[in-house]
């Protein structure tokens, strides 16, 4: 076979590959440098937007203890508490009041990236330019749960009779069961206020004050004693796929009857692959924003973390990227200006 480069041509080729390679460790090792210098001394706020205790919280107050260590500098870490709208009022703080320097990061509900596309007036921001940072799960299959003493609790029930659905707010569980309402004549009554998320909603549906959810997560409803004493039934799988555990249980996707229907599934329960999504407001330099990519991915490998978070989190690290995250924002913005406006109906 013929010589295809001289064998100047490939000293010369080395010597370019490697005069890159030191160029892109220096660049690394400058941007480190100045993120050590600036993040020395200082503490970073992670804002989540429900109150201390449920799931959105404990992941953030995991993800605190031990993120700074990878960020150059070793910031304290903290977590802040600012419940409201959904989620709307931490978004709002976040991307509007906060600093912009890189010490500030959010934490909200999962449709909130959705809350200006579907025209929700008090939603000043633009997740389109969010500094996403990424996220560590993916939703593990979240379920209209319902106790089984509900009015309904089968498909051909839920549209004949009413049944009460707690949310905090304009949440996941607002949004899927106003989304069952829409497309599939479900007669589900939302009642929100439990700004506490999770854990305040269960405590709910235990008391009696509601009779489900419709965005609770499968592996911690199987795990829950109301479950395996069989007073708590799944009646819907809010997902676009079947859960193998689920079996004779319908997904929502298996109920759309039509084409447009199915892109709606697809944009509203599109999120649940980067559920708990972290991100900063717009503006912060981007030597900061690369330094805290750079600490959460190195956080996702950091054994002791991996072994907490799995234990709060039974599905485990499911990894999504920034430009994952930001795909996703960007092709439901992309979609028709008739199907946006029949998801405005119900979110």
């Amino acid at each position: 076979m013929p010589r295809i480069f001289s064998r100047a041509s490939e000293i010369a080729l080395s010597f370019l590959i490697s005069a890159a390679a030191i160029a892109a460790h220096n660049v690394g090792s400058a941007i480190a440098q100045d993120a050590g210098a600036f993040y020395k001394g200082q503490s970073i706020s992670i804002v989540v937007g429900y109150t201390p205790g449920g799931g959105y919280d404990q992941t953030a107050r995991i993800l605190v203890r031990y993120m700074g260590k990878h960020i150059p500098g070793a910031p304290a870490m903290i977590v802040r508490n600012m419940p409201g709208a959904g989620t709307v009022v931490a978004a709002n703080h976040v991307n509007n009041a906060a600093p912009k320097d890189g010490t500030v990061i959010g934490l909200y509900a999962d449709l909130l990236p959705l809350a200006p596309l579907l025209g929700v007036k008090e939603a000043r921001f633009d997740p389109r330019k969010f500094g996403w940072i990424g996220s560590m799960a993916a939703r593990a299959t979240p379920v209209l749960v319902l106790r089984s003493d509900s009015p309904a609790t089968t498909v051909d029930e839920l549209r004949k009779r009413e049944v009460l659905i707690g949310a905090s707010g304009p949440d996941a569980s607002t949004s899927y069961a106003l989304l069952l309402n829409e497309l599939f004549g479900f007669r589900l009554k939302v009642l929100s206020g439990y700004r506490g998320g999770t854990a305040e909603i269960e405590l709910a549906v235990e008391r009696g004050e509601v009779h489900g959810r419709a965005s609770a997560e499968w592996t911690r409803v199987k795990a829950m004693d109301a479950f395996q004493k069989k007073d708590l039934v799944v009646a819907v799988q809010m997902s676009l796929e079947s859960n193998p555990e689920l079996v004779g249980i319908p997904t929502a996707y298996d109920l759309a009857v039509n084409a447009d229907d199915r892109q709606i599934l697809e944009m509203v329960l599109g999120t649940n692959r980067f559920f708990r999504a972290f991100s900063t407001a717009a503006g912060v330099p981007e030597y900061r924003l690369t330094a805290l990519r750079a600490a959460f991915l190195a956080t996702k490998d950091d054994a002791d973390f991996k072994a907490e978070f799995l234990k709060a989190y039974e599905p485990g690290i499911r990894y999504s990227s920034p430009e994952d995250i930001l795909a996703f924002v960007e092709r439901s913005y992309n979609l028709s200006p008739a199907t946006i406006g029949r998801a405005k109906k119900f979110m």
